[in-house]
């Protein structure tokens, strides 16, 4: 048996000890492969390129099969990208759901590469470049920093227990208008509240949420160091929320959050007004990300999650 793959090259090398009657145990050693088959099929009068030929035709019918999904399921895998579910999240949903017809995610990503499904339905396109902007408004210097956090709650950091948020904002047109996001690190639960760049509407946003949903069980949230927290001190007076900050220049550590803002773009385009939309608008595209299954949650939406665990439908602010 040969032990790699048999090219014209070697061959040629296989050909020329053939005829310089080099024995075939010999052979094999100086090119280490096995010669045997080979040098029987050149006895055969077979040439090199016929060889090369029957092998090649051979290879093609090792395998597994190519594994073809029906129409109806490359339709409602369409219907799902276009509601921004991932590959992933199709492929493992349908193993969670024991669905009849499925496939692996590699073997989806097959398909669209084969053209069954088109790559313009991909949530992600590659990795955008970093737009060099930076924050020229100061920060806040009066804080409690993560690793306060991860001492008081030290297993906020490990997403073993809910009720510890991470915060950011999302802006807008020429940086003028924003939107709180939060998410809660252990169902990954998205939150966003209508809001601005100004401290005192972030505040706002914030105390409006907390009156109109149950958290009196959130125990923190944590925040970069953008001036538009700054009244971080009222927020948690009025909240009894602990507010903590992530160390400067270390978005690591507010990753599920950064994630987070980065899928909620796709409804909410950084090149748009983002103060036109409505607080229901905001619970709409929160409510479809929270509906998608994600990996990390064994194939379970945030929202299953969050339910199964606490009893809460959800913490979206009644508009």
């Amino acid at each position: 048996m040969l032990h790699k793959d048999i090219t014209i090259e070697l061959l040629t090398s296989i050909q020329i000890h053939y005829l310089n009657k080099t024995r075939a145990y010999i052979c094999a050693k100086i090119l280490n492969v096995g010669k045997d088959r080979i040098y029987r099929e050149l006895k055969e009068g077979l040439s090199i390129f016929d060889i090369l030929k029957k092998y090649n035709l051979n290879k093609s019918k090792c395998g597994r099969e190519k594994i073809v999904l029906s129409s109806d399921k490359l339709l409602n895998i369409k219907l799902k990208l276009k509601n921004d579910h991932s590959l992933d999240s199709i492929c493992g949903r349908d193993k969670l759901m024991d669905a009849e017809e499925r496939c692996s995610t590699k073997t989806l990503y097959r398909i669209v590469k084969d053209g069954y499904l088109s790559s313009n339905l991909l949530r992600r396109k590659g990795k955008r470049k970093h737009n060099g902007q930076e924050e020229t408004q100061g920060k806040i210097t009066n804080y409690k920093t993560i690793l306060d956090r991860d001492t008081k709650y030290p297993f906020a950091k490990e997403n073993l227990c809910f009720w510890h948020f991470e915060g950011d904002t999302i802006v807008g047109e020429k940086r003028k208008s924003a939107i709180v996001t939060l998410v809660d690190k252990h169902s990954k639960f998205i939150v966003l509240l209508k809001a601005s760049r100004k401290s005192k509407d972030v505040y706002t946003a914030i105390l409006n949420w907390s009156k109109k949903v149950n958290l009196s069980s959130v125990k923190s949230i944590i925040f970069d160091r953008g001036k538009e927290f700054a009244k971080w001190k009222e927020i948690e007076k009025s909240t009894k929320i602990n507010i903590f900050f992530s160390d400067p220049g270390s978005p690591g550590q507010r990753g599920l959050n950064e994630n987070s803002n980065g899928i909620v773009r796709k409804d909410l385009p950084k090149s748009t007004d983002l103060s036109k939309h409505s607080q229901i608008k905001l619970n709409e595209v929160a409510h479809k990300w929270n509906s998608i299954p994600r990996k990390s949650l064994g194939y379970f939406t945030p929202k299953e999650v969050l339910k199964m665990a606490t009893g809460e439908d959800n913490f979206l602010p009644i508009a």
